[in-house]
């Protein structure tokens, strides 16, 4: 039986794919690159068996048929063909295992291959990302869990060595009876095997330069793919613009100084939550 909490939201794919946009926009060609690069691995390895369902079988030429929705400019075209394989009889996780990692794998054969360009698979992968997250990231969340474990995971953007700011932040959060698992100087992929291997609730994030703003984006792209469920908050320096890092990280929550940090999430998680006390 499909699971019922899985429901494809049409707004959060629209806002997802929006986002996404805007960095291939706003990076350098080579971070964008990466960032392409990074979401097909991980969507062309995902595991199905960790969600205990069997893959659809389908055709070849089904997949390029997906492959070259997900290509257009148009992000409708890719949603498009998701309802009407749904309209077929196929179950939403049908979709999800089905299509998404045979075409992450089609996209990334292509790119090799120079079957397609630069700006095609980064459309296609910003729409196959969007996907994802419409189909899988919004699952029901019981925000009570949140607040119950108190436990969040700390950590300096890989590239960076100064972690003052996140170790301020995390001696605050352990003040207020919260366990802090601090990643100082980590490397990239390091960390998001870290976090999916320990599956933090809460990620907070440490952002000192606007240098590491394409990183901290790619970052945030690879947590949302192992753990989905993760409140996702960056704590950026003085001087760096909060709705502009807000935007292009696209993270739930940007930190105002390290001392209100705690605050600030516990008040996002009793307005996620309503009826539920921040503080325990």
């Amino acid at each position: 039986m499909e699971d019922a909490n899985f429901v494809f939201d049409p707004a959060i794919y629209e806002r997802t794919a929006s986002l996404f946009a805007l960095k291939r926009t706003a990076f350098a060609p080579q971070a964008v690159e990466a960032l392409a690069s990074d979401v097909l691995m991980r969507l062309a390895t995902y595991t199905v068996a960790q969600e205990a369902h069997v893959a659809p079988e389908i055709t070849a030429e089904s997949v390029d048929a997906f492959c070259e929705a997900l290509i257009q400019p148009d992000p409708e075209a890719a949603q498009r063909f998701v309802e009407a394989r749904r309209a077929e009889g196929l179950t939403r996780m049908g979709v999800y295992f089905g299509y998404i990692s045979a075409a992450a794998c089609t996209l990334g054969e292509k790119w090799d291959n120079d079957e397609l360009s630069f700006m095609d698979v980064t459309l296609g992968t910003g729409h196959l990302y969007a996907l994802m997250r419409a189909l899988r990231a919004e699952r029901a969340v019981d925000f009570r869990k949140f607040n119950d474990e108190r436990r969040a995971l700390f950590a300096t953007v890989p590239g960076e060595n100064h972690g003052i700011g996140v170790t301020i932040a995390a001696d605050h959060f352990r003040e207020n009876n919260w366990q802090i698992d601090l990643q100082i100087g980590t490397d990239f992929d390091t960390l998001v095997t870290h976090a999916q291997q320990t599956c933090p609730r809460i990620i907070g994030l440490s952002l000192s330069t606007e240098e590491r703003l394409d990183t901290l984006a790619r970052l945030v792209v690879a947590l949302r793919l192992v753990v989905p469920d993760a409140i996702i908050g960056v704590a950026p320096a003085g001087g760096l613009v909060s709705a502009r890092i807000g935007a292009l990280a696209d993270v739930d929550l940007v930190f105002s100084r390290a001392d209100t940090a705690s605050d600030d999430l516990e008040s996002l998680i009793a307005q996620q939550a309503p009826g539920v006390s921040a503080h325990g």
